[in-house]
């Protein structure tokens, strides 16, 4: 089979999120407190939250994925407010700081790369003083399986794990918490006992429907627990 037809799991959860409209939602209400007014989004997809930061001021949408990003393109080409890049973070990113953010958000990418320290530090120099680092990540290495697996992710973390790399970086931590505890069971059932490569599209509408008044709630309760982390850092001063 030709590399441009094969099968790309990541692509298909990302078109099935693409309609998951309240869980979207969700995630930039998390988000929008934070958001400055040019805003680096770093591993974009195919758009599910680029439109969202574009309410805020000027944004950098960049991928790694040449097919992401032409489907980004296509969904938001024509708001002024937005460009596109390509961007490998295996290699040096002192090319984004034309760009000036004051904001760089990170949802759900920073488990996909080998050296995520590596990747923060360099987050730290393209950020002003005040400048803003926002985190989404997938939390417990116990609930490592064969989704994760199948969509490259390297680890997932803990929370002290996350503030850790946060802070070695030369951030300061601002907030960090986890989120989603309605997520966990269905996540380790999917890839630790069924061993799916990708969540059903059917779990997926049906968890955007429950996240449209879960999140609610959850908002107000402790977090000792949850599949996803949340972390805030800032830029308190000029690294040497």
């Amino acid at each position: 089979m030709a590399a441009s037809k094969a099968w790309d799991g990541q692509r298909e959860t990302l078109d099935d999120l693409s309609a998951a409209v309240h869980y979207n939602e969700w995630i930039y209400g998390m988000l929008k407190p934070y958001l400055g007014t040019r805003i680096l989004e770093i591993g974009c997809g195919t758009g599910n939250l680029t439109g969202y930061f574009a309410r805020h001021g000027k944004v950098l949408a960049s991928d790694v994925n040449d097919g992401y990003l032409e489907a980004a393109r296509r969904r938001l080409g024509k708001t002024a407010v937005v460009s596109f890049q390509k961007v490998n973070l295996d290699r040096p990113l002192s090319a984004l700081k034309r760009f000036k953010p004051d904001t760089i958000v990170c949802v759900n990418v920073l488990e996909h790369i080998e050296n995520d320290r590596g990747v923060l530090d360099q987050c730290l120099r393209l950020l002003p003083p005040g400048g803003k680092l926002l985190l989404f990540v997938p939390a417990f290495q116990f609930l490592y399986g064969s989704m994760d697996k199948s969509y490259g992710h390297f680890r997932r973390y803990s929370r002290p794990e996350l503030e850790e790399k946060i802070a070695g970086a030369g951030f300061q931590v601002e907030y960090c918490r986890y989120l989603n505890l309605l997520g966990i069971l269905g996540w380790w059932f999917n890839g630790k006992i069924l061993r799916r490569k990708i969540i059903p599209k059917s779990q997926m509408m049906l968890y955007d429907f429950v996240v449209s008044f879960s999140s609610k709630i959850e908002k107000f309760l402790p977090k000792p627990v949850g599949l996803s982390l949340f972390g805030v850092g800032f830029r308190k001063n000029r690294k040497s």
